[in-house]
C-alpha cells in the first residue's frame, strides 16, 4: 500500500475509536487543549500509520529515517516481524513504558494512542494485500485477505474510499470535541 492509503487508514480507524478514548481522557480540559491533544492524537496516527515500513528501504519513512530503516531493514523482512502480532505487544509495551516514565502526561497518552492506533491500521491494510502479513510472526503464517496490488487502481478506490470516511470522522470527532460532548 502507498503512503497516503496507509495514511488515511490510520486516521481511519483512530477517528472510529476517538470517542471512547476522548471520553476517558479528555473531558477534563480547555477547549483550546483538548484540539491540540487531538491534533497529536491524529499526527501521531499518521506517523503510526507509516512505522512499520521502515523495514523496508524504499518506503517514504525510510528515506525520512535512513540510518533506522537499514538498522530494521537488515534484520527483518519486508511484512515480516514489524506486521506481526508479537512486535504490537511489544510496541504495546514500550508506549506504556513511556507513559508510566512520564508520570501519565496527557500528551504522552495522546501520542501513543495515535501510534498504536496507527500501527494497527497498516498491519490491517497490508493483510489485504497480495504479499500479506506474517501475522503470527515466527510461525511462518502469512495472512493474505485479498489480493489487492500496491499502486493498482484497486488500492487507489481503497484510498478514495479510506480518505472520504476518516475526513468525516474526524470532522465529526472535532464536532463532537467542541460540542463538549466527548
Amino acid at each position: 500500500m502507498t503512503k497516503e492509503t496507509h495514511s488515511s487508514g490510520g486516521y481511519l480507524l483512530t477517528a472510529l475509536t476517538f470517542s471512547s478514548f476522548a471520553s476517558l481522557y479528555l473531558e477534563n480540559y480547555s477547549i483550546l487543549y483538548k484540539l491540540i491533544l487531538f491534533s497529536i492524537c491524529f499526527g501521531c496516527a499518521n506517523l503510526g500509520a507509516l512505522l512499520p515500513d521502515l523495514d523496508t528501504r524504499k518506503s517514504y519513512i525510510s528515506k525520512k529515517w535512513p540510518y533506522l530503516s537499514k538498522f530494521i531493514s537488515k534484520r527483518c523482512k519486508h511484512r515480516g516481524f514489524t506486521h506481526s502480532l508479537l512486535f504490537l505487544i511489544i510496541l504495546a509495551e514500550i508506549l506504556k513504558i513511556i507513559i508510566l516514565i512520564g508520570e501519565n502526561n496527557i500528551i504522552l497518552i495522546c501520542a501513543s494512542y495515535g501510534i498504536f492506533s496507527g500501527y494497527v491500521s497498516h498491519i490491517i491494510l497490508d493483510a489485504f494485500t497480495y504479499e500479506g502479513v506474517d501475522l503470527f510472526f515466527p510461525l511462518g503464517f502469512n495472512l493474505k485477505l485479498s489480493r489487492l496490488k500496491t499502486s493498482s487502481k484497486g488500492e487507489k478506490h481503497v484510498y478514495r474510499i479510506l480518505k472520504f470516511i476518516s475526513i468525516n470522522l474526524i470532522l465529526y470527532n472535532l464536532y463532537m470535541l467542541l460540542q463538549l460532548k466527548l
